[in-house]
């Protein structure tokens, strides 16, 4: 069989992580898993992005789980330890949840921290995919899901995991209209308490940008969510939203395709005027759930 980095007809990303696997490791991994990036609209809505998490690995036999990040290159880890880095902790939570037998995993996220399409949720569910396959397959999906919700607490994060799973969207049809999303640049250590807030009918997309705009301003936003938002409704956004990825405080707009350009062009300019830190924007077509790359 021919490794998956070796194969031309697989996008490059895919390619890297089982690439360095063997660079690192002198051999081929048994495997390797795909997380997308979930971006979480509310407490009952989510749609998966194109980025995320891959993980190459393979089992051990001795019990312990190895850990190496592509991202964060110096920073190893063997599971148990008393210090874990901060890359890895999504993994460790679910090896303490699971509880696997032995494995090495090579992680590897196309996602930035905070920028509005959950990174430590893409990895942890990759992981988790990983760790099923190489030390127990019999564990049933639906499981496998609580089990990762429930170790990644993380603002809706029952939504973000099951639409990691899932794929595409959960909670709405958004057809060929865009999710615009806008990482401000804003990164804060307390948490955001969301006000509690009854959706309204989101049976249409146009319905639904409306919905999202009254759940933003029922929030307690940053001034540079606010800005962003205010400049996407007022260059032709359905609808928008601030976004909670901790520990970024980015923002989501509904954006038909042929609005795209000029509300992405709004956005920046109102960042200008305001002397904020240019903003940095990733249009999301619904794209499919975490999956096994290889066979």
């Amino acid at each position: 069989m021919i490794d998956l980095a070796d194969r031309p007809d697989v996008a490059p990303e895919l390619r890297l992580v089982p690439h360095a696997f063997r660079e690192a490791f002198g051999r081929s991994a048994e495997g390797v898993w795909y997380a997308p990036g979930v971006v979480a609209l509310t407490p009952g809505l989510a749609v998966c992005g194109r980025w995320g998490a891959i993980v190459a690995g393979e089992r051990r036999t001795d019990g312990v789980i190895e850990l190496r990040s592509i991202n964060k290159p110096a920073e190893p880890v063997v599971l148990p330890a008393a210090e874990i880095p901060a890359w890895a902790g999504p993994v460790a939570d679910v090896v303490k949840a699971l509880r696997p037998g032995g494995a090495t995993l090579l992680c590897s996220v196309d996602l930035p921290a905070g920028a509005g399409l959950s990174a430590r949720t893409a990895l942890a569910c990759a992981a988790a995919l990983a760790l099923r396959d190489l030390c127990d397959p019999d564990i049933p999906m639906d499981y496998l899901i609580d089990v990762v919700a429930q170790s990644h607490a993380q603002l809706h994060s029952n939504v973000r995991v099951e639409a990691t799973f899932a794929g595409y969207e959960v909670g709405a049809a958004i057809g060929d209209t865009r999710v615009l999303v806008v990482d401000t640049r804003i990164r804060r250590d307390t948490p955001v308490r969301l006000v509690d807030f009854a959706m309204g009918d989101s049976g249409c997309v146009e319905q639904l940008g409306r919905a999202l705009t009254d759940f933003h301003r029922a929030q307690q936003p940053e001034a540079a969510q606010d800005i962003a938002v205010t400049a996407a409704l007022g260059a032709g956004a359905l609808g928008a939203t601030m976004l909670v990825d901790d520990p970024g405080r980015p923002i989501a707009a509904l954006v038909a395709p042929e609005s795209l350009a000029g509300v992405r062009a709004a956005v920046s300019a109102a960042f200008r005027r305001a002397r904020l830190t240019a903003p940095r924007c990733l249009t999301i077509r619904p794209s499919g759930g975490a999956r096994r790359i290889t066979p």
